[in-house]
């Protein structure tokens, strides 16, 4: 083998050169501060308790800074933003239920790049708290309908949320007692099954299933 020649160059830091510096100050002035006020809102909604939401809230916005070149401008700047503080809270909250609980068999995730993970969430923004905005009013009545446990997965979904997050969403909300998914497909059937009874293929109501029950 040949004689290993060590380099005694010091590597450059690049977070740290100016000009790296200065285009990620224009890019996040430009694409993250004009949205601080839904960033703290998400955050509060998110956060497994409100004593951690400043602390999330100071996590996302120095991801967002470290990570503001990987936005792509051709998807919408709300989808992406609501993607990246979902993701970074969780991470966050996850990484300090592990550190309370001072398991060391506990599953540690590397949760770092799951910020860039974006592909399950739709970017029509829509949620458990304006779903009405997104529907006729035939569906709207046969959502509301639904016990809320079954809308709210159901909303979820059509939101691009996966059934484990669901599961998580609905668990930190009460809603179950364990994140359990397959209690999520039982509540989506239901749900699914329900709209399949009352709405046809136009989006209208079926006539004969006005008066139908609710849903168990």
């Amino acid at each position: 083998m040949g004689t290993k020649i060590h380099s005694t160059a010091q590597q450059v830091d690049v977070d740290c050169l100016p000009e790296v510096i200065a285009h990620r100050t224009a890019l996040f002035n430009k694409y993250v501060m004009p949205y601080t006020n839904m960033i703290f809102k998400l955050c509060k909604d998110y956060s497994w308790s409100p004593q951690n939401v400043e602390e999330n809230y100071s996590e996302v916005l120095v991801n967002f800074y470290r990570r503001i070149e990987t936005y792509d401008t051709s998807r919408p700047i709300k989808a992406w933003i609501h993607t990246c503080v979902k993701h970074q809270v969780w991470a966050c909250e996850r990484q300090r239920q592990a550190h309370n609980n001072k398991n060391d068999d506990y599953d540690i995730e590397d949760y770092k790049d799951e910020i860039l993970d974006d592909d399950h969430v739709s970017g029509n923004m829509l949620g458990v708290d304006n779903w009405h905005e997104y529907y006729n009013s035939d569906i709207i009545e046969v959502l509301e309908e639904l016990k809320p446990r079954h809308r709210d997965a159901l909303i979820l979904q059509e939101a691009g949320y996966s059934l484990k997050e669901i599961a998580e969403i609905e668990y930190i909300k009460g809603s179950l007692k364990t994140p359990n998914i397959e209690t999520i497909k039982s509540r989506l059937r239901l749900a699914r099954q329900h709209l399949k009874n009352n709405i046809n293929r136009d989006g209208q109501r079926i006539p004969h299933q006005t008066n139908a029950e609710n849903v168990p």
